[in-house]
C-alpha cells in the first residue's frame, strides 16, 4: 500500500535549503531621507506651531467657560424653582386663610457665581490671530515661488 519514500529531487532539495536559509540584511546601503525634505523654514514651523497651541488653549478655555456657564445655569434653575415653589406655598396658605410664608434673600439661599470672564479668551484670540499673519506673511513668499517655478 504505501510505497518506499524516494531520495529528494533537486528542485526539492533547493526549495528546502532555501526556506531555512534567510539572507542577510544588506547593510551597504544607507537610508537616504533627503527628498522627504521639504525645505520649510523654521519660522514657518514655530507659527504653525504657535497656531495649533493657541487654538488648543482656546479650546480648554471655551471649554472651562461652557462648564461654569452650565453651573451658573444649574443654580439660577434651582434659585427659580425655589421663588416658584414658594409662591405657590403663599397662594395656598391665604387661600387656607393662612399669613403668607415671609419673602427671604434669595442670594443668600443660593450662591450663584457670577458669569465667567472672556478675557483670557479674547487674548487667546488675539494670539492666534498674530501668528495666524506671522504664518501667512511666512508662507506668501514661498507660494509665489512656488507659482512662479511652475511651467506654464
Amino acid at each position: 500500500m504505501f510505497s518506499k519514500p524516494s531520495a529528494p529531487t533537486a528542485l526539492q532539495s533547493f526549495a528546502a535549503r532555501s526556506m531555512t536559509t534567510l539572507p542577510a540584511p544588506h547593510s551597504s546601503v544607507s537610508p537616504d531621507f533627503s527628498h522627504l525634505d521639504l525645505g520649510i523654514p523654521s519660522a514657518v514651523v514655530k507659527n504653525l506651531e504657535q497656531v495649533v497651541e493657541g487654538l488648543d488653549n482656546y479650546r480648554t478655555e471655551e471649554n472651562n467657560i461652557a462648564y461654569l456657564t452650565r453651573q451658573i445655569a444649574r443654580e439660577k434653575s434651582k434659585a427659580d424653582a425655589y421663588v416658584t415653589s414658594r409662591k405657590e406655598d403663599n397662594a395656598r396658605r391665604v387661600a387656607q386663610g393662612l399669613p403668607p410664608l415671609p419673602e427671604e434673600d434669595i442670594s443668600r439661599l443660593f450662591k450663584i457665581p457670577p458669569d465667567p470672564s472672556r478675557l483670557e479668551s479674547m487674548l487667546l484670540l488675539g494670539q492666534i490671530d498674530a501668528s495666524a499673519k506671522n504664518l501667512e506673511e511666512a508662507t506668501g513668499t514661498g507660494l509665489v515661488r512656488i507659482y512662479a517655478a511652475q511651467n506654464p
